[in-house]
């Protein structure tokens, strides 16, 4: 009788022990095509608030009036088959009473704003405490248009050492010099965007 009984309970376990495999390996697919499909407008939301409020701190640490983030991409094909290059407003923070720009700032050509893109990537920052004295040119349409009396910017590269976007800090209410302290944290804040703002495909 025992002769019998054990190769039917090795039997068992076997089957068990096979069944209890296929299981787990059944629940670490399920899990790996979980993450392969993680929603990517919820992962880009956690990212956005992440530079939100880094942008907000900045506006309030410098007493800004209007802190920005313009981001450079391809905007189509000429006939001639070159790159259509463009840049766009991503991200804004206002101070109280200071209206939103953000939708009247996209797919503005890149050859528009020369005068100001050229310097800013030569000496790895661009400002003009008088917008009056600012070069000729679309981005000064859109700063006076905007009411800017002061505009500070700062190149964002990535780690490939390529231009992805612009960070901007505009002074509407009135002219103002930043000190080298709040250059000095604006710097740092453009260099650590890349970080933040890589995650978006």
């Amino acid at each position: 009788m025992l002769e019998t009984i054990i190769p039917i309970i090795t039997a068992i376990v076997g089957v068990l022990g096979t069944l209890a495999a296929i299981k787990y390996k059944h629940k670490l697919a399920q899990k790996r095509l979980e993450d392969e499909h993680e929603c990517p407008i919820g992962a880009c939301i956690s990212e956005d608030v992440l530079v939100i409020g880094k942008l907000r701190e900045m506006l309030d640490e410098t007493s800004a009036d209007r802190i920005s983030i313009y981001s450079f991409h391809n905007g189509g094909t000429f006939y001639s088959g070159k790159s259509m290059q463009k840049m766009s407003m991503s991200y804004e923070e206002c101070d109280n009473g200071i209206s939103s720009v953000m939708l009247n700032k996209q797919d503005i050509p890149v050859s528009a704003c020369i005068t100001t893109l050229r310097p800013l990537m030569l000496n790895g920052e661009f400002f003009c405490v008088d917008t009056n004295d600012y070069p000729e040119g679309l981005c000064k349409y859109h700063l006076k248009n905007d009411g800017v009396k002061s505009t500070y910017k700062y190149p964002i590269i990535d780690l490939h050492k390529n231009a992805i976007g612009i960070l901007s800090v505009d002074f509407v209410k009135r002219k103002t010099r930043m000190d080298d302290e709040d250059h000095d944290s604006l710097k740092l804040l453009a260099s650590q965007l890349p970080g933040y703002l890589s995650g978006h495909k």
